[in-house]
Protein backbone atom coordinates (compact mmCIF):
# COMPACT_ATOMS: atom_id res chain seq x y z
CA UNK A 1 0.00 0.00 0.00
CA UNK A 2 2.80 2.53 0.86
CA UNK A 3 4.09 1.81 -2.76
CA UNK A 4 1.16 2.27 -4.04
CA UNK A 5 0.49 6.06 -2.59
CA UNK A 6 4.15 7.16 -2.96
CA UNK A 7 3.39 6.28 -7.12
CA UNK A 8 0.13 8.80 -6.94
CA UNK A 9 1.18 11.64 -9.02
CA UNK A 10 -1.68 14.18 -9.25
CA UNK A 11 -2.90 16.62 -6.75
CA UNK A 12 -3.78 14.05 -4.06
CA UNK A 13 -0.03 13.11 -3.70
CA UNK A 14 0.79 12.65 -0.01
CA UNK A 15 2.75 15.30 1.18
CA UNK A 16 5.48 12.53 2.91
CA UNK A 17 5.61 11.35 -0.58
CA UNK A 18 7.64 14.39 -1.68
CA UNK A 19 9.91 13.93 1.67
CA UNK A 20 10.87 9.99 0.18
CA UNK A 21 11.83 11.58 -2.78
CA UNK A 22 14.21 13.36 -1.55
CA UNK A 23 15.58 10.62 0.70
CA UNK A 24 15.67 8.31 -2.38
CA UNK A 25 17.75 10.69 -4.45
CA UNK A 26 20.32 11.46 -1.81
CA UNK A 27 20.63 7.74 -1.37
CA UNK A 28 20.70 7.06 -5.23
CA UNK A 29 23.02 3.48 -5.82
CA UNK A 30 26.66 4.03 -7.14
CA UNK A 31 25.10 2.17 -10.54
CA UNK A 32 23.38 5.79 -11.22
CA UNK A 33 27.21 7.58 -11.49
CA UNK A 34 27.42 11.18 -10.74
CA UNK A 35 24.21 11.84 -10.83
CA UNK A 36 23.05 15.54 -10.69
CA UNK A 37 20.08 16.05 -7.73
CA UNK A 38 18.23 18.54 -10.58
CA UNK A 39 17.69 15.82 -12.83
CA UNK A 40 16.55 13.23 -10.57
CA UNK A 41 12.56 13.23 -10.06
CA UNK A 42 11.47 9.85 -9.91
CA UNK A 43 13.13 6.60 -9.08
CA UNK A 44 9.99 4.75 -10.93
CA UNK A 45 10.13 7.13 -13.60
CA UNK A 46 13.87 7.11 -14.89
CA UNK A 47 16.37 4.35 -14.64
CA UNK A 48 18.30 5.44 -11.53
CA UNK A 49 17.95 3.27 -8.39
CA UNK A 50 18.27 4.27 -4.76
CA UNK A 51 20.71 2.07 -2.53
CA UNK A 52 18.70 -0.81 -0.44
CA UNK A 53 21.98 -2.66 0.55
CA UNK A 54 22.54 -2.83 4.42
CA UNK A 55 25.03 -0.65 4.36
CA UNK A 56 22.64 2.47 2.69
CA UNK A 57 21.75 5.18 4.87
CA UNK A 58 18.13 5.01 3.36
CA UNK A 59 15.65 4.54 6.36
CA UNK A 60 14.61 0.87 7.30
CA UNK A 61 10.77 1.35 6.27
CA UNK A 62 11.62 2.84 2.85
CA UNK A 63 14.45 -0.26 2.27
CA UNK A 64 11.76 -2.34 3.02
CA UNK A 65 8.96 -0.04 0.66
CA UNK A 66 11.60 -0.43 -2.70
CA UNK A 67 12.06 -4.26 -1.41
CA UNK A 68 8.51 -5.16 -1.64
CA UNK A 69 7.90 -2.95 -4.95
CA UNK A 70 11.51 -4.65 -5.94
CA UNK A 71 10.11 -8.39 -5.67
CA UNK A 72 6.84 -7.61 -7.46
CA UNK A 73 8.31 -6.13 -10.20
CA UNK A 74 6.55 -2.39 -9.62
CA UNK A 75 7.22 -0.62 -12.94
CA UNK A 76 5.79 2.13 -15.49
CA UNK A 77 5.13 -0.62 -18.07
CA UNK A 78 2.15 0.84 -20.41
CA UNK A 79 2.07 -1.53 -23.33
CA UNK A 80 1.21 1.08 -26.07
CA UNK A 81 1.67 4.71 -24.17
CA UNK A 82 -0.40 7.86 -26.26
CA UNK A 83 2.08 10.82 -27.93
CA UNK A 84 0.75 12.99 -24.39
CA UNK A 85 1.57 10.10 -22.09
CA UNK A 86 5.07 10.44 -23.72
CA UNK A 87 5.61 13.89 -23.28
CA UNK A 88 4.69 13.96 -19.39
CA UNK A 89 8.10 11.47 -18.84
CA UNK A 90 11.16 13.24 -17.41
CA UNK A 91 13.80 13.49 -19.91
CA UNK A 92 16.89 12.72 -17.80
CA UNK A 93 17.29 9.32 -16.91
CA UNK A 94 14.53 8.37 -19.79
CA UNK A 95 13.58 5.03 -19.12
CA UNK A 96 13.16 4.38 -22.81
CA UNK A 97 16.95 5.96 -24.30
CA UNK A 98 19.55 4.46 -25.60
CA UNK A 99 22.75 3.65 -23.54
CA UNK A 100 24.32 7.45 -25.12
CA UNK A 101 21.96 9.32 -23.61
CA UNK A 102 23.64 8.79 -20.22
CA UNK A 103 26.36 10.91 -21.56
CA UNK A 104 24.32 13.64 -22.13
CA UNK A 105 22.69 13.68 -18.52
CA UNK A 106 25.39 14.82 -16.71
CA UNK A 107 27.32 17.83 -19.07
CA UNK A 108 27.83 20.98 -18.74
CA UNK A 109 25.29 22.15 -21.80
CA UNK A 110 22.81 19.56 -19.33
CA UNK A 111 23.26 21.45 -16.45
CA UNK A 112 22.16 24.70 -18.55
CA UNK A 113 19.19 22.63 -19.55
CA UNK A 114 18.26 22.08 -16.52
CA UNK A 115 18.80 25.80 -14.78
CA UNK A 116 18.09 28.09 -17.29
CA UNK A 117 15.52 26.61 -19.80
CA UNK A 118 14.06 24.31 -17.08
CA UNK A 119 14.09 21.18 -18.82
CA UNK A 120 12.68 18.64 -16.85
CA UNK A 121 10.34 15.98 -19.14
CA UNK A 122 10.49 15.03 -22.97
CA UNK A 123 7.89 17.80 -23.78
CA UNK A 124 10.37 20.89 -22.52
CA UNK A 125 13.04 19.19 -24.80
CA UNK A 126 10.33 19.53 -28.16
CA UNK A 127 9.35 22.50 -27.30
CA UNK A 128 12.89 23.79 -27.91
CA UNK A 129 13.65 21.95 -30.77
CA UNK A 130 11.12 23.51 -32.01
CA UNK A 131 11.75 27.38 -31.51
CA UNK A 132 11.32 29.41 -34.58
CA UNK A 133 14.58 30.55 -34.69
CA UNK A 134 16.35 27.76 -33.81
CA UNK A 135 14.04 26.06 -37.43
CA UNK A 136 14.88 28.61 -39.21
CA UNK A 137 18.90 28.61 -38.68
CA UNK A 138 19.12 24.80 -39.17
CA UNK A 139 16.75 25.03 -42.54
CA UNK A 140 19.95 25.72 -44.79
CA UNK A 141 21.94 22.84 -43.52
CA UNK A 142 24.62 24.21 -42.65
CA UNK A 143 27.25 22.98 -39.63
CA UNK A 144 27.60 26.31 -38.30
CA UNK A 145 24.60 27.74 -36.26
CA UNK A 146 25.20 31.41 -35.57
CA UNK A 147 24.15 31.71 -31.58
CA UNK A 148 23.48 35.81 -31.84
CA UNK A 149 19.62 35.72 -32.37
CA UNK A 150 18.15 38.41 -30.34
CA UNK A 151 14.08 37.20 -30.14
CA UNK A 152 12.58 37.13 -27.38
CA UNK A 153 13.03 34.08 -25.84
CA UNK A 154 16.75 33.36 -26.39
CA UNK A 155 17.10 36.94 -25.27
CA UNK A 156 15.03 35.48 -22.13
CA UNK A 157 17.57 32.78 -21.65
CA UNK A 158 20.82 34.46 -21.90
CA UNK A 159 19.01 37.03 -18.97
CA UNK A 160 18.49 33.41 -16.81
CA UNK A 161 22.43 32.41 -17.72
CA UNK A 162 22.19 30.75 -21.00
CA UNK A 163 25.50 31.80 -23.30
CA UNK A 164 24.51 29.95 -26.31
CA UNK A 165 20.73 29.61 -26.23
CA UNK A 166 21.14 27.76 -30.39
CA UNK A 167 23.37 25.56 -28.87
CA UNK A 168 21.27 24.44 -26.08
CA UNK A 169 18.44 23.80 -28.97
CA UNK A 170 20.84 21.79 -30.45
CA UNK A 171 21.90 19.60 -27.26
CA UNK A 172 17.59 19.54 -26.78
CA UNK A 173 17.61 17.63 -30.01
CA UNK A 174 20.05 15.25 -29.46
CA UNK A 175 18.50 14.05 -26.18
CA UNK A 176 15.73 13.18 -28.33
CA UNK A 177 17.10 11.53 -30.73
CA UNK A 178 18.41 9.16 -28.28
CA UNK A 179 14.66 8.03 -27.36
CA UNK A 180 13.86 4.94 -28.49
CA UNK A 181 10.79 4.80 -31.43
CA UNK A 182 8.34 3.07 -28.74
CA UNK A 183 8.92 6.00 -25.89
CA UNK A 184 9.20 8.82 -28.67
CA UNK A 185 6.49 11.27 -28.99
CA UNK A 186 7.13 11.73 -32.50
CA UNK A 187 7.24 8.29 -33.87
CA UNK A 188 4.07 6.72 -35.41
CA UNK A 189 2.71 3.74 -32.92
CA UNK A 190 1.73 1.06 -34.75
CA UNK A 191 -2.20 0.67 -35.09
CA UNK A 192 -3.86 -1.97 -33.16
CA UNK A 193 -7.52 -2.22 -34.55
CA UNK A 194 -7.97 -2.54 -30.63
CA UNK A 195 -9.14 1.12 -29.90
CA UNK A 196 -13.36 1.98 -29.98
CA UNK A 197 -14.54 4.71 -32.12
CA UNK A 198 -14.88 8.10 -31.28
CA UNK A 199 -18.50 7.02 -31.79
CA UNK A 200 -18.69 4.70 -29.54
CA UNK A 201 -16.38 6.32 -26.43
CA UNK A 202 -19.44 8.87 -26.76
CA UNK A 203 -21.81 6.08 -26.35
CA UNK A 204 -19.92 5.18 -23.48
CA UNK A 205 -19.42 8.37 -21.53
CA UNK A 206 -23.54 8.49 -22.01
CA UNK A 207 -23.86 5.34 -21.04
CA UNK A 208 -21.63 5.97 -18.13
CA UNK A 209 -23.23 8.71 -17.11
CA UNK A 210 -26.74 7.12 -17.81
CA UNK A 211 -26.00 3.71 -15.75
CA UNK A 212 -25.89 2.21 -19.02
CA UNK A 213 -24.60 -0.75 -20.39
CA UNK A 214 -20.61 0.12 -21.39
CA UNK A 215 -19.29 -1.50 -24.44
CA UNK A 216 -15.45 -3.05 -23.85
CA UNK A 217 -13.19 -1.30 -24.84
CA UNK A 218 -9.49 -3.29 -25.37
CA UNK A 219 -7.37 -0.42 -26.23
CA UNK A 220 -4.09 -1.34 -25.27
CA UNK A 221 -3.28 2.46 -25.27
CA UNK A 222 -2.43 4.24 -22.20
CA UNK A 223 -3.63 7.84 -21.75
CA UNK A 224 -3.97 9.93 -18.86
CA UNK A 225 -1.72 10.42 -15.91
CA UNK A 226 2.07 8.81 -15.50
CA UNK A 227 0.44 7.10 -12.46
CA UNK A 228 -1.95 5.31 -14.38
CA UNK A 229 0.37 3.43 -16.12
CA UNK A 230 1.93 1.62 -13.17
CA UNK A 231 2.05 -2.25 -13.31
CA UNK A 232 3.51 -4.87 -10.96
CA UNK A 233 4.65 -8.47 -12.10
CA UNK A 234 6.21 -6.76 -15.35
CA UNK A 235 8.95 -7.96 -17.49
CA UNK A 236 11.37 -5.72 -17.63
CA UNK A 237 13.13 -7.80 -20.54
CA UNK A 238 10.30 -6.93 -22.85
CA UNK A 239 10.41 -3.11 -21.68
CA UNK A 240 11.27 -1.32 -24.86
CA UNK A 241 10.08 -3.45 -27.45
CA UNK A 242 7.03 -2.15 -29.35
CA UNK A 243 3.41 -3.84 -28.78
CA UNK A 244 2.13 -7.51 -30.57
CA UNK A 245 -0.69 -6.41 -33.34
CA UNK A 246 -3.01 -7.87 -34.71
CA UNK A 247 -2.40 -8.38 -38.63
Amino acid sequence: MWVKRYLTLGNDRPMWALAVDTLLSVNAAKSAGAIRKTAQINTFLQSWTPAIHHASNLPEYLKRMMSVAKKHNASFAAIKLDSALKRQLPIWYHLGATKKMRRLNNTRVGDCLRTCHDVRIVDDVARMVRRECYEAAIAGGNDYIPDDCQCLRCTADRQRGCKGPHNCCAAARSLLREVRPKWHPEAPSPHDGLSLTNRRQEKNEKALADAGTLTFDPSITQGGGLDEAFRVFVDTTVHDEPPAVRR
